[in-house]
């Protein structure tokens, strides 16, 4: 499944990181990276960004480029 997917409070585990060039480098500096532990802890307001906990720190990304994160719930 992918990482927009995931509903709130859900918490899964990047299995693949896609093809979404710049963004790749910076979203693995802030250690997004496969086998990693990812919860969805909310939505903005008109549902777009959404902001995820990670090594618990809180990271807002695009649907847009979530679409490009495989993922697999726990």
């Amino acid at each position: 499944m992918k990482l927009n997917e995931l509903k709130k409070g859900e918490t899964a585990k990047i299995v693949k990181i896609g093809s979404i060039g710049e963004l790749k480098k910076r979203l693995v500096d802030m250690g997004v990276t496969s086998g990693e532990i990812i919860k969805l802890e909310r939505n903005a307001p008109l549902g777009d960004p959404q902001e995820y906990i990670i090594k618990s720190t809180g990271i807002a990304i695009r649907k847009q480029d979530a679409k490009n994160i495989e993922v697999e719930k726990i």
